[in-house]
């Protein structure tokens, strides 16, 4: 029988790829023998166009086709609503929304004869209010609406998008939350425990590969049961 989950030979970009998140990402799909073009600072800045339109052409260099995306790269810029910098805004804007769209583009153009397969990476804060981070909460949201448009948009070329929300994975973008706030945020969760990097891999393969063929414009959320949790 085939193997549903094969990424043999694939080509997948992958943005933070040098963050926990992406790190972890693109090991298990190269482990599942997928081509990963890891994307990441210093080599490429995804809010520049010079470099994600270089990031594309590699990656369609290597086998004439693209089959699959993960935007992963992402910032937060914690602050007091009224404290909070309009640069602030604007660089989360950037790279939390504007590049997934950019890129998502470029990638689909690439995917158009041969369909393919774009994960991008929301969070919890696409669907709940978290204190002190508006731009985070506000582009998160935004990310996972995108998503739902890209899939209706890009459907007739056979070009799934979906959403992965991960929850509390403990990186370095997590370090203050894990100081401060560990047990309480375990509570939380169903599994009672904080997520790792490595969580992430399986709904990845999942969504990158046949096993999703009829599978577009949804949520999985990797928090260990935190959205589902009442009581």
């Amino acid at each position: 029988m085939k193997n549903l989950f094969s990424l043999e030979d694939k080509t997948i970009i992958v943005t933070g790829a040098f963050g926990g998140n992406g790190g972890a990402i693109s090991d298990g799909l190269e482990g599942m023998g997928a081509n990963v073009v890891k994307a990441d600072l210093p080599q490429y800045d995804v809010t520049r166009v010079k470099d994600i339109v270089k990031l594309v052409d590699i990656a369609f260099s290597i086998s004439n086709r693209i089959d699959g995306l993960v935007n992963c790269a992402g910032v937060t810029y914690g602050n007091e609503l009224f404290e909070y910098t309009d640069e602030d805004w604007e660089k989360t804007y950037k790279i939390n929304l504007k590049a997934p769209y950019e890129l998502s583009r470029l990638v689909a153009d690439k995917m158009k004869k041969n369909g393919g397969s774009i994960i991008n990476i929301t969070s919890l804060n696409s669907e709940l209010a978290f204190p002190n981070n508006p731009a985070y909460v506000a582009f998160k949201g935004g990310l996972k609406q995108l998503t739902k448009s890209l899939a209706l948009d890009l459907g007739k070329y056979n070009i799934r998008v979906n959403n992965i929300g991960p929850g509390y994975i403990k990186t370095n973008m997590t370090k203050k939350s894990w100081k401060y706030n560990r047990k309480k945020i375990e509570e939380r969760t169903m599994l009672g425990r904080w997520g790792n990097p490595t969580d992430l891999i399986g709904a990845s393969i999942f969504l990158l590969s046949e096993a999703s063929s009829y599978i577009t414009g949804q949520d999985i959320y990797v928090d260990g049961g935190w959205l589902a949790k009442g009581f």
